[in-house]
């Protein structure tokens, strides 16, 4: 009978240890670090309403949020040519949690108004009050360009693609949906990213990817 309690025993504490090791390196696998923009900390990737944007910024880790989007394969046509490829980010209304500084120019103020990145303005002769046509399937959102900004360091943005920022009214428009697939964080103490992280962990279904800002690798 011992014996028969000793092997149920074993069972149960490796069942329990796999499980364990599943659930860590499910974990693990889901946090990653980056360079984020200014002042943000932790960016949530998945697929949010807006309700639930709404209770992400309801907590009381965060200081500020911003929904974000990146679209690829958008067609943009100017007076300089036609642009296949381009990739679309949604223009950040918080200074601090913009991806891109504005070189020349003035930041996107609507969804008629555009900002391209430098590289590209310079490579097809790009100018401020340049109108453009993005389009993605059936989607056409008409803007003008009102900024040149440096070149975005998000990887996801790849090395040759053009870029342009539009207001999140006009990615929506672009995506044929309201819903987001980032929440860019800045919190009230920095000191709370893995408080805040756990807390939306357990708000959202199915959890979210975390990414944490490079400056806290060690510290979460």
């Amino acid at each position: 009978m011992r014996g028969e309690r000793t092997i149920v025993a074993g069972f149960v504490i490796g069942a329990v240890a796999i499980g364990a090791f599943v659930v860590l390196d499910r974990y693990e696998r889901s946090t990653q670090f980056t360079d984020l923009p200014g002042d943000a900390d932790v960016r949530l990737v998945g697929r949010f309403t807006p309700k639930q944007v709404d209770r992400i910024a309801s907590l009381p880790q965060a200081a500020a949020v911003e929904c974000g989007t990146t679209l690829y394969g958008v067609t943009v046509v100017t007076s300089r040519g036609l642009l296949n490829g381009a990739t679309v980010l949604t223009a950040a209304s918080r200074p601090g949690l913009r991806w891109s500084a504005v070189r020349s120019g003035t930041y996107p103020a609507s969804d008629a108004q555009v900002l391209i990145d430098e590289r590209t303005a310079a490579a097809h002769d790009i100018r401020l009050g340049e109108r453009t046509t993005l389009s993605r399937g059936q989607a056409v959102v008409n803007a003008t360009v009102v900024g040149i900004a440096g070149r975005p360091a998000d990887t996801a943005v790849g090395p040759t693609a053009p870029v342009f920022l539009l207001p999140s009214g006009a990615v929506a428009a672009l995506d044929g949906e309201a819903s987001c697939e980032s929440v860019t964080v800045e919190l009230r103490r920095r000191r709370d990213a893995s408080t805040f992280s756990k807390a939306a962990h357990d708000l959202l279904n199915p959890p979210p990817t975390v990414i944490y800002d490079e400056s806290l690798r060690g510290h979460v």
